[in-house]
Protein backbone atom coordinates (compact mmCIF):
# COMPACT_ATOMS: atom_id res chain seq x y z
CA UNK A 1 0.00 0.00 0.00
CA UNK A 2 2.61 2.21 1.10
CA UNK A 3 4.50 1.68 -2.44
CA UNK A 4 1.06 2.71 -3.85
CA UNK A 5 1.31 6.21 -2.37
CA UNK A 6 4.65 6.69 -3.27
CA UNK A 7 4.11 6.14 -6.74
CA UNK A 8 0.96 8.12 -6.87
CA UNK A 9 3.42 11.17 -5.27
CA UNK A 10 6.07 10.75 -7.80
CA UNK A 11 3.11 11.17 -10.84
CA UNK A 12 2.28 14.55 -9.41
CA UNK A 13 5.87 15.74 -7.85
CA UNK A 14 7.55 15.46 -11.20
CA UNK A 15 5.02 17.27 -13.21
CA UNK A 16 4.89 19.81 -10.64
CA UNK A 17 8.18 20.28 -10.44
CA UNK A 18 9.13 20.85 -13.89
CA UNK A 19 6.02 23.65 -13.90
CA UNK A 20 7.70 24.79 -11.15
CA UNK A 21 10.89 25.36 -13.43
CA UNK A 22 8.92 27.05 -16.11
CA UNK A 23 7.98 29.59 -14.23
CA UNK A 24 11.11 30.32 -13.07
CA UNK A 25 12.67 30.35 -16.18
CA UNK A 26 10.04 32.35 -18.04
CA UNK A 27 10.63 34.98 -14.38
CA UNK A 28 14.22 34.89 -15.31
CA UNK A 29 13.65 35.32 -19.02
CA UNK A 30 11.44 38.68 -18.41
CA UNK A 31 13.46 40.01 -15.54
CA UNK A 32 16.81 39.68 -17.26
CA UNK A 33 14.81 41.15 -20.88
CA UNK A 34 17.20 43.93 -22.17
CA UNK A 35 14.82 46.73 -24.38
CA UNK A 36 15.70 46.16 -28.19
CA UNK A 37 15.98 50.20 -28.03
CA UNK A 38 18.05 50.22 -25.03
CA UNK A 39 21.57 52.18 -26.42
CA UNK A 40 23.05 54.24 -24.00
CA UNK A 41 25.52 56.93 -25.31
CA UNK A 42 29.01 56.96 -24.74
CA UNK A 43 30.40 57.43 -20.90
CA UNK A 44 31.66 61.29 -21.99
CA UNK A 45 34.72 62.28 -19.57
CA UNK A 46 32.67 63.83 -16.04
CA UNK A 47 35.19 66.33 -15.73
CA UNK A 48 33.79 67.69 -19.07
CA UNK A 49 30.52 69.74 -18.89
CA UNK A 50 28.09 68.98 -21.64
CA UNK A 51 28.83 71.14 -24.89
CA UNK A 52 24.98 71.18 -26.04
CA UNK A 53 24.48 72.37 -22.15
CA UNK A 54 27.03 75.05 -22.54
CA UNK A 55 27.09 76.07 -26.62
CA UNK A 56 23.11 75.63 -27.18
CA UNK A 57 20.88 75.19 -24.56
CA UNK A 58 21.94 77.77 -21.73
CA UNK A 59 22.40 80.38 -24.21
CA UNK A 60 19.03 79.85 -25.95
CA UNK A 61 17.53 80.19 -22.77
CA UNK A 62 19.48 83.33 -21.44
CA UNK A 63 19.04 85.12 -24.65
CA UNK A 64 15.12 84.57 -24.84
CA UNK A 65 14.39 85.51 -21.00
CA UNK A 66 16.51 88.85 -21.92
CA UNK A 67 13.58 89.97 -24.00
CA UNK A 68 10.86 89.37 -21.34
CA UNK A 69 8.66 87.55 -23.59
CA UNK A 70 7.80 83.82 -24.18
CA UNK A 71 9.77 81.96 -26.04
CA UNK A 72 10.19 78.41 -27.30
CA UNK A 73 12.77 75.93 -26.28
CA UNK A 74 13.54 72.88 -28.45
CA UNK A 75 15.47 70.27 -26.39
CA UNK A 76 17.14 67.09 -29.00
CA UNK A 77 17.26 63.82 -27.69
CA UNK A 78 21.02 63.80 -28.67
CA UNK A 79 21.56 66.97 -26.62
CA UNK A 80 19.70 65.47 -24.03
CA UNK A 81 21.73 62.31 -23.93
CA UNK A 82 24.82 63.98 -24.53
CA UNK A 83 23.81 66.25 -21.07
CA UNK A 84 23.15 63.02 -19.44
CA UNK A 85 26.27 61.22 -20.45
CA UNK A 86 28.18 64.11 -19.04
CA UNK A 87 26.97 63.36 -15.29
CA UNK A 88 29.67 62.57 -13.22
CA UNK A 89 29.61 58.78 -11.61
CA UNK A 90 26.16 56.19 -11.18
CA UNK A 91 22.92 56.57 -9.20
CA UNK A 92 23.13 54.38 -6.31
CA UNK A 93 19.79 54.18 -4.51
CA UNK A 94 18.60 51.62 -1.37
CA UNK A 95 21.84 49.65 -2.42
CA UNK A 96 21.10 49.97 -5.98
CA UNK A 97 23.17 51.03 -8.87
CA UNK A 98 21.89 52.43 -11.90
CA UNK A 99 24.79 53.18 -15.06
CA UNK A 100 24.50 53.96 -18.32
CA UNK A 101 21.13 56.02 -18.77
CA UNK A 102 19.46 56.80 -21.71
CA UNK A 103 16.54 58.76 -22.32
CA UNK A 104 14.22 58.27 -25.66
CA UNK A 105 11.49 60.90 -26.96
CA UNK A 106 8.77 59.86 -28.30
CA UNK A 107 5.26 61.70 -29.19
CA UNK A 108 3.78 62.73 -25.66
CA UNK A 109 6.34 60.31 -23.64
CA UNK A 110 9.29 60.43 -22.06
CA UNK A 111 11.13 56.99 -21.65
CA UNK A 112 14.18 56.70 -19.34
CA UNK A 113 16.35 53.49 -19.35
CA UNK A 114 19.46 52.33 -17.26
CA UNK A 115 20.89 49.31 -16.14
CA UNK A 116 20.39 48.18 -12.63
CA UNK A 117 23.56 46.32 -11.48
CA UNK A 118 23.01 43.40 -10.05
CA UNK A 119 24.76 39.67 -9.45
CA UNK A 120 24.91 37.32 -11.03
CA UNK A 121 23.63 39.39 -14.28
CA UNK A 122 22.78 42.85 -15.11
CA UNK A 123 18.87 43.99 -15.10
CA UNK A 124 17.58 46.72 -16.96
CA UNK A 125 14.91 49.26 -15.77
CA UNK A 126 12.91 51.13 -18.03
CA UNK A 127 10.27 54.41 -16.76
CA UNK A 128 7.60 55.94 -18.92
CA UNK A 129 6.74 59.10 -18.22
CA UNK A 130 3.77 61.59 -19.76
CA UNK A 131 4.28 65.23 -18.66
CA UNK A 132 1.95 67.43 -18.81
CA UNK A 133 0.70 70.85 -17.75
CA UNK A 134 -2.76 70.95 -16.18
CA UNK A 135 -5.88 73.54 -16.15
CA UNK A 136 -4.38 74.91 -13.63
CA UNK A 137 -0.93 75.74 -15.19
CA UNK A 138 1.12 73.23 -13.15
CA UNK A 139 3.20 69.94 -14.24
CA UNK A 140 2.63 66.73 -13.27
CA UNK A 141 5.63 64.37 -14.65
CA UNK A 142 2.42 61.29 -14.65
CA UNK A 143 5.08 57.93 -14.29
CA UNK A 144 3.19 55.84 -16.48
CA UNK A 145 4.83 52.51 -16.06
CA UNK A 146 7.97 51.24 -14.55
CA UNK A 147 9.40 48.15 -15.74
CA UNK A 148 12.03 45.57 -14.89
CA UNK A 149 12.79 44.03 -17.83
CA UNK A 150 9.67 43.07 -19.14
CA UNK A 151 7.84 43.00 -15.82
CA UNK A 152 5.91 45.86 -14.40
CA UNK A 153 7.10 46.74 -11.50
CA UNK A 154 4.90 49.93 -10.59
CA UNK A 155 3.72 49.58 -7.45
CA UNK A 156 7.22 48.05 -5.79
CA UNK A 157 9.18 50.84 -7.15
CA UNK A 158 6.82 53.64 -5.75
CA UNK A 159 6.87 52.10 -2.43
CA UNK A 160 10.84 51.73 -2.36
CA UNK A 161 11.22 55.23 -3.97
CA UNK A 162 8.61 56.85 -1.27
CA UNK A 163 11.08 55.53 1.63
CA UNK A 164 14.16 56.60 -0.44
CA UNK A 165 12.58 59.88 -0.35
CA UNK A 166 11.49 59.93 3.37
CA UNK A 167 14.95 59.30 4.50
CA UNK A 168 16.70 61.81 1.48
CA UNK A 169 14.52 64.55 3.00
CA UNK A 170 15.26 63.65 6.89
CA UNK A 171 18.97 63.39 6.04
CA UNK A 172 19.22 66.34 3.88
CA UNK A 173 16.64 68.80 5.42
CA UNK A 174 15.80 69.16 1.94
CA UNK A 175 12.61 72.08 2.23
CA UNK A 176 9.67 70.31 0.83
CA UNK A 177 8.88 73.61 -1.39
CA UNK A 178 12.50 72.87 -3.32
CA UNK A 179 12.05 71.59 -6.73
CA UNK A 180 13.86 68.78 -6.55
CA UNK A 181 11.64 67.15 -3.90
CA UNK A 182 8.25 68.83 -5.68
CA UNK A 183 9.76 66.75 -8.59
CA UNK A 184 10.05 63.59 -6.59
CA UNK A 185 6.80 64.21 -5.48
CA UNK A 186 5.18 64.12 -9.12
CA UNK A 187 6.91 61.31 -9.36
CA UNK A 188 5.88 59.38 -6.72
CA UNK A 189 2.36 60.58 -6.45
CA UNK A 190 1.24 62.27 -9.15
CA UNK A 191 1.37 65.69 -7.06
CA UNK A 192 1.79 69.01 -9.83
CA UNK A 193 4.31 71.59 -8.85
CA UNK A 194 4.58 75.04 -10.33
CA UNK A 195 7.32 74.51 -12.94
CA UNK A 196 8.97 77.57 -12.08
CA UNK A 197 12.96 78.42 -12.57
CA UNK A 198 15.52 81.26 -11.88
CA UNK A 199 18.16 82.32 -14.14
CA UNK A 200 20.05 85.78 -13.94
CA UNK A 201 17.37 86.82 -11.96
CA UNK A 202 14.97 86.08 -14.35
CA UNK A 203 12.01 83.67 -13.24
CA UNK A 204 10.84 81.49 -15.79
CA UNK A 205 7.98 79.11 -15.86
CA UNK A 206 7.36 75.81 -18.07
CA UNK A 207 3.64 77.13 -19.76
CA UNK A 208 3.33 73.87 -22.10
CA UNK A 209 5.83 71.07 -22.56
CA UNK A 210 5.52 69.26 -25.94
CA UNK A 211 6.83 65.30 -26.58
CA UNK A 212 7.64 64.62 -29.63
CA UNK A 213 9.72 62.66 -31.86
CA UNK A 214 13.41 62.67 -30.91
CA UNK A 215 12.46 66.15 -29.08
CA UNK A 216 11.24 68.10 -26.86
CA UNK A 217 9.57 71.58 -27.55
CA UNK A 218 9.19 73.67 -24.20
CA UNK A 219 6.93 77.46 -24.41
CA UNK A 220 9.24 79.42 -21.42
CA UNK A 221 7.28 81.91 -19.68
CA UNK A 222 9.03 85.22 -18.06
CA UNK A 223 7.23 86.02 -15.12
CA UNK A 224 7.17 89.51 -14.20
CA UNK A 225 7.78 90.25 -10.51
CA UNK A 226 5.47 93.14 -9.49
CA UNK A 227 7.76 96.43 -9.02
CA UNK A 228 8.37 97.59 -5.63
CA UNK A 229 6.74 100.90 -4.49
CA UNK A 230 8.72 103.53 -2.74
CA UNK A 231 9.45 103.57 0.97
CA UNK A 232 9.53 107.06 0.95
CA UNK A 233 6.74 109.24 2.50
CA UNK A 234 4.85 111.70 0.23
CA UNK A 235 6.44 115.28 0.01
CA UNK A 236 3.96 117.42 2.34
CA UNK A 237 2.95 120.82 0.79
CA UNK A 238 4.91 124.12 1.78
Amino acid sequence: MSNVKKSRRGRYLLPAILILLIILASAFILIGHRPGNYAPPKAANPNEVSRYLTNELLPTIYNGAQLGESFELEITQEGLNDIISHLPGAMITNDLTLVRPEVILTPMQITVMATAEAMPMDLFLTVELNPFINKEGLMNLCVNRILLGKVNITSIARSIGNKAYADWMATTGTEPNNIASQICLSLLKDEPFDPVVKMNGRTLRVSKIDVMRRKIVVLLTVVHEPSKRSSKPPQGGG
